[in-house]
Formats: structure tokens, C-alpha cells, sequence
């Protein structure tokens, strides 16, 4: 596996971790799950082609799933702690490998503009 697939892997652990919470989960519908799996979706062909832009929108939602993950790891349940547990430890390790992804790429050059000073 080349590395820069690793962040759409593990967008999509992150889909599968939080199906699984919603599926355990007896309230809430599917308006959580939602929340959480559509945007990751969305980034998922930008992740695939390395566009920086989804790089850098994936990192939003990152941090937006770590505070999901944090306030459910004090549910009563143990299964959905388990799972808030698992997807906070993975939420964290791909929001590192972003950064990583993020310095170790230079971007694109830009045009130098042709403004004239007075």
C-alpha cells in the first residue's frame, strides 16, 4: 500500500466505527451517524487523487469527531465506549499522519501577480 492511501483507509475505519456506534447506540437515529460519515464521504475522492483541499477539510472533521468521541466515551454503555475509545485513538493517529502528509508536501506553485506599483 502506497502512503498516501492511508488517510482514505482510515476515513473510511472511521465510517465503519461510527456505523457501529450508531447501530448499538438505542437513541439518537441516524442523524448522528450522519453527521459524522457524510462529510468523511465527501473527502473520500479528493483524499483518493491527493488534492490538499480534502486533506485540509478532513482535518476539520477530524477534530469535529474527536470531541463525538470524547463525550461518548462517558456513556453507560461499555460496547459504546469501546467504540468512542477505538474511533478517538484513530480519529487522532490519521489527524497526525495529516500533519505529517501536510509538511511533507510542497504546494503548488503559484502564479506571481502582475499588479504595477505607482
Amino acid at each position: 500500500m502506497k502512503l498516501p492511501e492511508c488517510l482514505p483507509v482510515g476515513a473510511v475505519l472511521l465510517v465503519l466505527l461510527a456505523a457501529g456506534t450508531w447501530y448499538f447506540q438505542s437513541a439518537g437515529g441516524a442523524l448522528p451517524w450522519m453527521m459524522q460519515s457524510v462529510p468523511l464521504l465527501l473527502t473520500l475522492p479528493g483524499l483518493y487523487r491527493g488534492e490538499r483541499r480534502a486533506r485540509q477539510w478532513l482535518g476539520f472533521i477530524l477534530l469535529f469527531i474527536v470531541l463525538v468521541s470524547i463525550t461518548q466515551t462517558f456513556n453507560p454503555q461499555p460496547i459504546l465506549r469501546m467504540l468512542a475509545i477505538a474511533s478517538l485513538l484513530l480519529a487522532i493517529a490519521m489527524f497526525g499522519w495529516l500533519l505529517y502528509r501536510m509538511k511533507s508536501t510542497v504546494p503548488a506553485p503559484t502564479a506571481p501577480s502582475s499588479h504595477k506599483e505607482s
